[in-house]
């Protein structure tokens, strides 16, 4: 309809599965704006099929094992956000922090009391 032209039948199904049969194991990051991992990459180990939603196998932060809607993931090809590499500070706020906390540190030491036992 819009010019565009496309395989018959792709996007299928079977083409998904064949995409992660090719790629796992792989890192994968969590796209999804809603899901409490957002942002986060996860090992991805395999998949797996609930219901008919295609689920990915993957390592949660914590080490545990865990799954994932594939969907809500980078692996079917959705583009990663880009790293940058920019800070929010300038080297002179990155200096004024650093004397900051080199002030804090010193006045908790010399305030800080001996544990006495009762």
């Amino acid at each position: 309809g819009d010019g565009e032209m496309t395989l018959s039948g792709a996007g299928r199904d079977g083409d998904r599965l064949q995409h992660l049969r090719a790629a796992l194991p792989c890192e994968v990051r969590v796209t999804s704006e809603v899901h409490p991992l957002c942002g986060r990459l996860l090992e991805a180990t395999s998949f797996t099929r609930r219901q008919g939603a295609l689920l990915l196998v993957v390592v949660l932060p914590d080490g545990s094992p865990g799954t994932i809607a594939a969907d809500a993931t980078d692996v079917l090809g959705a583009p990663r956000p880009a790293a940058t590499a920019e800070s929010l500070l300038s080297v002179e706020g990155v200096r004024a922090l650093r004397e900051l906390v080199r002030t804090l540190k010193a006045t908790r030491v010399s305030t800080a009391r001996p544990k006495t036992r009762k």
